[in-house]
């Protein structure tokens, strides 16, 4: 049976090592050169109709309404998972704000107490038409969410049109919403 030396077996996670090293820097500086091709994550609801909203809406947010998508029917509406524990929810949040004079935002609070929301919506602003409590996170199963933030966009037919994962930023609105609002 060969012997291997003492040397070989210490070169050998060295090398390991640097392999990894090259792959995690190729990887880094396609990322950062902006080359990398990232696609957004599928949505199964994309054409179909919009699931039910949470039948708890957070008191003194909105009007007091059973199906909140039936109130806008006819015009596009944004539903916005967010969280008050989410730091890029607290990031998007101007640009929700600007976007909110030109399109109605409805906010579903994801697995968040009221408190620690009402709290949220007191420091960083309330851009939303309405914000409903999904404590369990079962309707953020319905839609599909893999986190928060994550936003669906919905025609006036109660269609949704499109689902954005990540925070809502002016260039998201730009080069996605906007478009997407105009092929409706």
């Amino acid at each position: 049976m060969a012997r291997i030396s003492a040397r070989t077996l210490f070169l050998l996670p060295v090398a390991g090592f640097v392999v990894l090293g090259i792959i995690f820097t190729i990887a880094l500086m396609t990322n950062l050169s902006g080359t990398a091709k990232i696609d957004p994550l599928p949505s199964i609801l994309a054409g179909k109709p919009a699931p039910e909203l949470p039948s708890q809406r957070l008191e003194g947010t909105g009007a007091d309404m059973s199906d909140p998508l039936s109130a806008y029917a006819g015009r596009p509406v944004l539903i916005n998972f967010m969280a008050s524990w989410c730091a890029p929810c607290r990031a998007e949040i101007p640009a929700l704000e600007t976007l909110s004079d030109e399109l109605v935002i409805i906010a579903i609070a994801y697995k968040d107490k009221e408190a620690d929301l009402r709290q949220f919506l007191d420091e960083y602003g309330n851009p939303y038409a309405s914000v409903w409590m999904d404590t369990d996170g079962a309707i953020g199963r319905r839609w599909g969410i893999y986190g928060v933030p994550e936003s669906f966009l919905i025609d006036g037919d109660g269609i949704v049109r499109l689902r954005h994962a990540g925070p809502v930023f002016s260039d998201v609105i730009n080069d996605i919403l906007i478009p997407a609002l105009e092929q409706m």
